[in-house]
């Protein structure tokens, strides 16, 4: 691990940049960037990750004689860390997605809970779901594709080397749409069971007119979306593992995208 107190100036502008990089992607990715970790935690885990990667990172010959230089090579090390971060993040935004879905569909779209990674209210079948695909997250060594994302972002992106190219931005545009078609894809067994009893409903309002449909169909399709969700639940759970199985791919292709 580097000693700071041994550092030149150069040498710890250098080590600034790496922290810099660091703390971007712990500041977004998943798990490490949950607002209900304190953000004194989250400086000593960046803090800590700078300090162990600075010996395996090419030197970085940095002056403070040209202050605008070292100042966007800040910027690029900051982009470079959230664009990172943010890979992760897309990918339980479409588990969020399907669970909103879904809630919605089981007339459970008024019962929401703070999500503390957004800050924002959720569906409880969204934020049930988040809670399940981060223990899965966690469970496959998810968690160590960040850090070694780290690292490898090292072997292709020296500080200064990022390029804003058309790939690039045409890959993160693919992520974030492919948001929508995930999440229709994680949830769409329940959706479509749902939206069948709902027509069959329907048909039963038409055909007894006497019932009252609404007293009868709302806990009806409670109950069905609960224990659709319960029998279904090993199979969102291995769809999860193989959604996530797909981040490390992701982070990669970002990172060479981001030197072409």
């Amino acid at each position: 691990m580097a000693n700071l107190l041994n550092y030149n100036t150069s040498q710890l502008l250098g080590f600034i940049l790496v922290l810099i990089r660091v703390s971007g992607i712990v500041s977004t990715a998943p798990i490490f960037g949950d607002s209900n970790i304190p953000t004194q935690i989250k400086v000593v885990i960046s803090l800590a990750f700078a300090l162990i990667l600075q010996p395996f990172v090419p030197p970085i010959v940095v002056s403070l004689n040209n202050v605008s230089h070292y100042l966007l090579l800040v910027a690029g090390e900051l982009l470079i860390g959230l664009v990172l971060g943010m890979v992760g993040q897309l990918l339980f935004a479409a588990i969020q997605f399907a669970g909103e879905l879904t809630g919605l569909q089981m007339g459970l779209g008024m019962a929401n809970v703070m999500d503390p990674q957004t800050e924002q209210q959720v569906s409880i079948i969204a934020q049930f779901e988040y809670t399940i695909a981060a223990m899965v997250f966690l469970a496959i060594d998810a968690h160590h594709v960040v850090i070694q994302a780290m690292v490898h972002s090292y072997t292709f992106l020296t500080p200064g080397a990022i390029e804003l190219g058309k790939g690039l931005v045409q890959e993160i545009i693919a992520l974030s749409a492919g948001i929508f078609a995930l999440g229709l894809q994680l949830g769409a067994p329940l959706i479509v069971s749902l939206f069948l009893a709902n027509v069959i409903m329907g048909f039963m309002a038409r055909a007894v007119p006497q019932m009252n449909i609404f007293v009868v169909g709302f806990p009806f399709s409670i109950l069905l979306g609960f224990v659709l969700l319960s029998i279904g639940m090993p199979f969102f759970v291995q769809a999860v593992r193989v959604l996530f199985e797909m981040f490390d791919d992701q982070v990669v292709t970002i990172i060479r995208l981001m030197r072409t």
